[in-house]
């Protein structure tokens, strides 16, 4: 069967349009039962949680410590998936009748991960079993002392081990384990605290569908993450985006009720751009246990206090990020001046390392390159966030110059490290030797990629509801991108903050346009006939919902 034979075949099946079809053909989806996975979003795909080495010990693990009535703490990240990992447990463990307290990392006092600091404050505390989330994979040293601290240690991870050798935790659950045969080395830290509260309610009898309450805090963790968006991901976050209307949970009612555009559906944008930044706010600000307090919440009073201060921290998180990003440009020129690098490594002098890794990726989009911002504190020892750009992979670049790290982590698109502040220099020369042995090519070219070519008449708001049949848009799974030819622009105008506004007219079909920050592209649309590169959005004017063109270049 051709493309084109296909195509039409799952337009005929599912009801859609032939454009819609083609997406998921250009997807890579090659058989009927593919497209069904992708359109039906009832449609079941979740691995065996057993199929995860060690799984049987974690329970046994769990299980003894609430027979033994063990003093319980689960330890997560600072950021949303580490924050909805640990909400996940201290709810579902706590549902099964095991007392948990818990405790996050703070940026500012202990850094990422595991601390001597904080797990001697545990062990103050009386902690007598220790469930790591979002992190453990790569402390050995501080799960080396909570052994000797006479604790027991879970480690539930999904970062890749150092190559070093593991931690001497009780027990390790983490997909990218060697002998691990979990088929999906994708999931997010909320994700494998997922499966394993999956596996702990089969084994003990408890519903499933108890459970299940819990997973728009896996559709959080998991896009927050940016995690790709595999078959299994993508049935978890759909199921946990579904639940969103009729949660139990206040903070979901809340977030839902605040932040989602569209009261029918909730969309991957309502989490990435509105409810995720608000989640990670107090972590970049001051503290994260305020977003871990809201999600937990079970008080309507003390919860609208804690949504008070979420968005407190959110507007000063704004505020603080803006100022670091036009300090980091003036630092980017005065270091390298018109002599770019492949890889740009810029340091300052204690940067707010909250928000470090929101202006590496803001520069990281702006000079097509991948970004790591350094803030070098008082005592000498730099934090620093790193994004990614292109196919530039960070885990694969700082693993072999990971002799110069105190502490290190991270995927191939972010990444994290401590280091003395006197190395920067030979950082920024071994990177560079690792973007070459990797291939990696920036370019400052504006993009012009896109999916498909199509007619302006194949857009309408019908099609825009189609697209949410796609949804999640995300790692993997990006929004399509789209080609008009021959397209008449009219009544252009350009706006205040440089963006460019006008009407996109092919035949009888007119469709505004609106071009953000692209105020370079005056000449090219001023010719009158273009040909267009842009995402179809939604537009609604006065409870009327139309479609938008927002246009990303021309060809």
């Amino acid at each position: 069967m051709t493309n084109a034979q296909l195509s039409l075949e799952i337009a005929k099946r599912h009801k859609v349009s032939v454009l819609l079809a083609r997406i998921l053909v250009l997807r890579g989806v090659k058989t009927l039962e593919e497209a069904d996975r992708w359109l039906d979003w009832d449609s079941p795909y979740e691995h065996d949680p057993f199929l995860m080495q060690n799984m049987d010990k974690a329970i046994d693990l769990v299980l003894a410590a609430r027979e033994s009535k063990k003093n319980v703490w689960i330890y997560g990240d600072y950021d949303l998936d580490g924050i909805s990992g640990a909400a996940i447990l201290a709810g579902a463990l706590g549902d099964c009748g095991l007392p948990v307290h818990w405790m996050l990392p703070n940026r500012f006092d202990g850094g990422y991960g595991l601390s001597m600091v904080t797990l001697q404050k545990m062990r103050d505390a009386g902690a007598e079993f220790l469930i790591l989330v979002d992190t453990g994979i790569t402390a050995k040293e501080e799960i080396k002392a909570a052994k000797e601290f006479g604790m027991q240690v879970l480690v539930l991870d999904h970062h890749k081990p150092s190559g070093e050798g593991l931690p001497v935790a009780d027990v390790i659950l983490d997909p990218f384990l060697d002998d691990c045969e979990y088929p999906n080395k994708a999931l997010c830290a909320a994700g494998v605290a997922y499966k394993f509260l999956h596996a702990f309610y089969q084994k003990t009898g408890k519903p499933h569908s108890d459970l299940e309450k819990y997973l728009p805090l896996v559709s959080l963790g998991s896009l927050a993450d940016i995690v790709p968006l595999s078959a299994e991901n993508l049935y978890l976050v759909r199921k946990g985006m579904d639940k969103f209307p009729n949660s139990d949970c206040l903070a979901i009612q809340i977030l839902y009720e605040k932040f989602v555009t569209d009261k029918n559906f909730v969309n991957s944008n309502d989490i990435h751009y509105r409810m995720a930044p608000l989640l990670n706010a107090p972590g970049r600000m001051e503290s994260p246990d305020i977003s871990l307090e809201f999600l937990l919440c079970k008080d309507k009073e003390e919860i609208e206090k804690l949504y008070e201060k979420l968005v407190e921290c959110n507007t000063q998180r704004r505020k603080i990020e803006l100022d670091i990003h036009a300090q980091a440009i003036r630092r980017l020129e005065k270091i390298y001046g018109k002599d770019l690098p492949k890889v740009l490594i810029i340091d300052a002098l204690e940067w707010n390392i909250g928000v470090i890794g929101i202006v590496a990726a803001r520069i990281a989009q702006e000079y097509k390159r991948p970004t790591a911002i350094i803030s070098v504190q008082s005592d000498g020892v730099a934090a620093a966030s790193a994004r990614s750009a292109g196919s530039f992979n960070w885990h694969a670049a700082l693993f072999p110059c990971r002799d110069i790290f105190i502490r290190w982590g991270g995927h191939v698109k972010a990444a994290g490290f401590n280091m003395v502040a006197e190395k920067i220099n030979e950082l920024r020369i071994r990177i560079e030797e690792q973007a070459d042995l990797q291939g990696f090519a920036p370019s400052m070219e504006e993009s012009t990629h896109y999916d498909l070519e199509v007619s302006l008449s194949e857009l309408s708001v019908k099609f825009l509801n189609e697209l949410k049949r796609l949804e999640p848009f995300g790692n993997e799974n990006p929004y399509p991108v789209f080609l008009a030819r021959q397209v008449a622009v009219r009544g252009l105008k350009q706006l205040n903050g440089g963006h460019m506004r006008f009407y996109a007219v092919q035949g009888r079909i007119s469709i505004p346009a609106i071009a953000f920050n692209k105020a370079y592209l005056a000449d090219s649309l001023e010719k009158g006939h273009v040909n267009l590169v842009f995402e179809v959005r939604s537009n609604v004017y006065q409870g009327v919902e139309n479609v938008q063109l927002i246009v990303l270049g021309v060809v």
